[in-house]
């Protein structure tokens, strides 16, 4: 239904040049959801059925200078199913809803491959390096927040199944 995004700064020098993690259930490997994902305790006051939750954190490294301009030469997006704060009530269980809550998660994957793409495409200056990078990263998540909320409401949480279909159609594009 809806989504929550979490995130981080971490700076380190052992990742892979401009890559990608996805972990669902502790596990790096990017699968179609599966109800077994969504641990959470369904939300008492909560009038959803389901409550997709995903992290997405950076780091970076091999950081060099020439002159006024920062190279990155390793960077990580990591892109996480909160299985702890995700969750479902076993009776609204279905695989429409289920779907659904893929296509969150979705928008996190399509998420995660503009940040890549946008910090690959960054020119850094000494003097904005952490603002620029902290710029980019929330702007991205703001958009995809925003994205998330236009969803639901387009999808009415998955029972406009008209508007559910074209979602489904553009977030399969969009992962191509």
């Amino acid at each position: 239904m809806k989504r929550y995004i979490c995130y981080a700064l971490f700076i380190c020098i052992n990742t892979s040049a401009f890559s990608q993690d996805i972990f669902i259930s502790g596990i790096n490997k990017n699968r179609p959801l599966t109800w077994d994902d969504f641990k959470g305790t369904p939300g008492t006051n909560s009038s959803a059925a389901a409550f997709t939750v995903w992290n997405i954190t950076y780091s970076l490294g091999g950081i060099s200078f020439k002159g006024d301009t920062i190279k990155i030469s390793k960077f990580l997006v990591k892109l996480e199913f909160d299985e702890k704060q995700s969750w479902s009530k076993p009776e609204k269980q279905t695989d429409v809803l289920l779907k659904h809550e893929q296509g969150h998660f979705d928008l996190g994957l399509i998420c995660q491959r503009e940040m890549i793409r946008q910090f690959n495409n960054a020119v850094f200056l000494k003097s904005d390096f952490q603002n620029k990078i902290q710029n980019i990263f929330s702007s991205i998540l703001d958009k995809y927040h925003l994205l998330g909320l236009k969803y639901d409401e387009e999808t009415d949480h998955s029972r406009n199944q008209a508007a559910q279909d074209k979602w489904n159609i553009f977030l399969a594009a969009e992962l191509k």
